[in-house]
């Protein structure tokens, strides 16, 4: 697609990647063995001649910048309530009891 679109100056998005695939189809004979060197030359020329016949129209030029959407997620939007939330008036050794089992006699 790339080669063909260079050989006349044309932008690749122009060439299908569906007639491409298409194209590439019906321009080489499924035969057993292999493909002589003439019949794969002929066969790329016929898909470049192809290629050519069904371009498609010349895109127009985006008009909006590409985005991203958010992603999903389990947990609520932030709101300005949450903001304001109540912060903790104990800092974490005060808060947390660490205890140790009692000792086990064998």
């Amino acid at each position: 697609m790339l080669r063909t679109a260079a050989t006349r100056g044309l932008d690749p998005d122009r060439i299908s990647f569906t007639e491409t695939l298409r194209s590439a189809r019906r321009s080489v004979t499924v035969t057993p063995g292999s493909f002589s060197p003439d019949l794969l030359v002929r066969a790329l020329v016929m898909l470049e001649q192809d290629l050519l016949e069904r371009l498609l129209p010349v895109r127009r030029l985006r008009d909006q910048p590409r985005a991203v959407r958010r992603k999903m997620s389990n947990y609520h939007l932030k709101r300005p309530e949450h903001r304001a939330w109540p912060q903790p008036t104990r800092t974490g050794p005060q808060a947390v009891l660490i205890t140790r089992p009692p000792p086990t006699n064998p």
